[in-house]
């Protein structure tokens, strides 16, 4: 099975890595193309050209930043992909953006299924991330060797484009909130001279527990803010949640202070730093 991989950032270029350590023929893309060139060592074809990064595909991965490069892709691309290839939507593009995708693929006769992630770089680099699909069941049928191989499980949300993306934004809703809500306990033990390990210690194994809680809890204990989600990501997805509160007309004054935090980090330096860069607010 040929496989392209268009954006090879974070996630992008651990799904590439992954595709190819299974010994499918995968090639990708990057908009610059310097930043795929590390993949070459992986034994990822690099192509510069999108056009011809398509043109063999029976998959098409598309992992880049926003709806608009999402469109830009499509638009400069679709036309080289065979006709029966299935293009596979995995960028946080919100609601707006999956109706666009989605009007677009109608309109150009494209086999379009989105699979949103959870999980950031560890996960993208060991085949352990979480899809959210939506769209066509045939078509995920059709997609379960490359979803298979990227992922630990896939949650099948419904028949249309949007659906999976309802459900991420409601994820990534709950994962800033509950990365500033670890900042917050730790940063306030720290202020009073309290060891804040201990409120790790406590919530060890109870039922208040997370994983995510330690492993974030540890970065910013270590004052360790490597990306494996970026600031500037989840602010971009929250604000993404935000538009979708105010088309319903749920209340979001949790998810406006929450964002309001990741938008100060993001002015005060820590933009492609991880999310739990979050923490120095409380500084």
């Amino acid at each position: 099975m040929n496989i392209t991989v268009l954006g090879t950032g974070i996630m992008g270029g651990g799904i590439a890595k992954v595709l190819a350590a299974q010994e499918f023929n995968v090639t990708a893309w990057n908009r610059t193309i310097s930043h795929a060139a590390h993949l070459k060592k992986d034994s990822v074809h690099i192509e510069p050209d999108i056009r011809k990064a398509v043109s063999q595909a029976d998959i098409i991965a598309i992992v880049v930043f926003d709806a608009d490069s999402v469109m830009n892709v499509l638009e400069q691309a679709s036309a080289s992909a065979p006709s029966d290839a299935i293009w596979v939507q995995m960028s946080t593009i919100g609601k707006q953006g999956a109706r666009k995708v989605d009007e677009y693929a109608k309109n150009h006769g494209l086999n379009v299924i989105e699979t949103m992630m959870m999980g950031s770089k560890d996960q993208a680099n060991s085949s352990q991330l979480v899809l959210m699909g939506g769209g066509s069941q045939t078509l995920f049928d059709r997609a379960n060797p490359f979803t298979k191989a990227v992922s630990k499980k896939l949650v099948f949300c419904g028949p249309h484009l949007g659906d999976g993306t309802a459900v991420k934004l409601a994820c990534n809703l709950w994962l800033g909130s509950i990365t500033v809500a670890a900042s917050q306990s730790l940063k306030v033990l720290e202020q009073q001279h309290v060891d804040p390990r201990l409120f790790l210690n406590v919530i060890d194994g109870g039922t208040t527990d997370s994983p995510y809680a330690h492993l974030k809890g540890a970065k910013i204990l270590a004052h360790d803010y490597s990306a494996q989600f970026e600031v500037s990501a989840l602010e971009k997805d929250l604000g993404l949640m935000k538009d979708v509160m105010q088309d319903i007309g749920f209340r979001n004054d949790l998810l406006t202070t929450v964002l309001g935090l990741y938008t100060e980090s993001d002015k005060n330096g820590h933009t492609h730093d991880d999310v739990s860069a979050v923490a120095t607010t409380f500084d």
